[in-house]
């Protein structure tokens, strides 16, 4: 990892500012302590910024880029998410049990972001009650998005799962491989690529019907 500019990591310390009181504004005093233990990075493409059986070390703000988030249990791995800036990146369970982590997290493009050490951060956190309230609406926002989207897995058929996938993750399908795409969507590389060729549109999906064609050109089928 190396540092990031200095222009660029005032900008995203004020987006994480922003982040931080539209889910649960924190005092003066509390943002000037996290001010004050933030660390600033870039990452290459193919960086893991967590490995499995690691401890994670670090809540993030991705402040630029993409990072694919992969599950390893029981001999197999599957991709469960995608994370993209601006956003708050951490494998919660890790970094607040001390355990060593099931994910890995990495990088699916060149990558900026803020980081907030374990070592420092935790103190700050059970110390101050805005940062701890923060954190707790911060993780039930997280779950229920988690949980959001596992009901949709369950109830959308593989083609409507790829459409919600290009309407949530557009960046994501024109950086990501094929074989990631279809791990997150829990289907086969071969029936992902039949899908894209037989897929049905309405009018209402015409841009999605777009980055579909993209990804032909970009990636093929």
């Amino acid at each position: 990892m190396t540092t990031i500019e200095k222009d660029n990591f005032i900008q995203y310390r004020n987006q994480l500012g922003a982040f931080i009181k539209a889910t649960s504004d924190i005092s003066n005093s509390s943002w000037a302590k996290v001010c004050n233990i933030m660390q600033f990075y870039k990452v290459k493409k193919g960086t893991r910024l967590l490995d499995y059986l690691r401890v994670e070390h670090a809540v993030r703000f991705l402040g630029d880029g993409i990072v694919k988030c992969e599950d390893h249990f029981n001999g197999n791995s599957f991709v469960y998410d995608f994370r993209v800036a601006p956003i708050i990146l951490s494998e919660t369970f890790s970094f607040l049990n001390n355990k060593p982590s099931r994910i890995t997290l990495e990088a699916v493009t060149d990558c900026e972001f803020i980081e907030l050490p374990r070592e420092t951060f935790i103190p700050l956190l059970f110390s101050n009650p805005d940062l701890a309230k923060f954190a707790t609406i911060g993780v039930a926002n997280y779950l229920g998005m988690t949980h959001y989207k596992l009901a949709l897995r369950r109830t959308l058929n593989a083609e409507n799962r790829y459409k919600q996938f290009l309407r949530e993750f557009p960046l994501v399908a024109k950086y990501c491989e094929l074989k990631d795409i279809s791990s997150y969507l829990d289907i086969t590389p071969q029936s992902l690529s039949r899908i894209r060729k037989t897929i049905r549109w309405t009018k209402e999906e015409l841009e999605l019907e777009a980055l579909s064609n993209e990804l032909e050109v970009v990636q093929g089928s």
